[in-house]
């Protein structure tokens, strides 16, 4: 269960860093600041990507012999999704957010248009991720 409780719960704190940067640093006109929220949401997606490519997502894991059995007989399975597969949505928002976050990031570096409502964009879609986790949390 410890592995469960860092898949949400480091997620969780890359999505409010990210964000808490970004605004901090539009807020007090810091560019630094304005860059560290995207570079956040890139290694957020990082992190996304490398458990994802992990074993934790592996289907195996979830399914017994007995349910692979009644599977192949019709029989009804238990409709209940182990946690790390109720993630696992969570976890290809925030890869997509941090693909968002590469050109968010230079648009911001080169400061061009469009960069504040790319940010936004990737800060949505990271928070998608989010709240997937939390309503993951209240079908435990």
């Amino acid at each position: 269960m410890n592995q469960d409780i860092l898949l949400y719960t480091l997620p969780q704190w890359f999505v409010f860093a990210a964000i808490i940067a970004s605004v901090y640093g539009w807020v007090e006109h810091k560019k630094a600041f304005r860059l560290m929220g995207p570079v956040i949401f890139l290694l957020l997606g990082v992190f996304a990507a490398l458990v994802i490519w992990s074993d934790l997502f592996i289907s195996y894991e979830f399914l017994t012999p007995e349910e692979i059995i009644n599977l192949e007989t019709e029989d009804e399975l238990n409709t209940d999704l182990p946690f790390q597969a109720m993630l696992f949505p969570a976890y290809v928002a925030f890869v997509l957010s941090g693909l968002l976050a590469i050109p968010s990031f230079v648009l911001e570096w080169k400061s061009r248009k469009g960069k504040n409502l790319l940010l936004i964009l990737t800060a949505l879609t990271a928070l998608f991720g989010f709240f997937i986790i939390v309503g993951a949390l209240r079908n435990l």
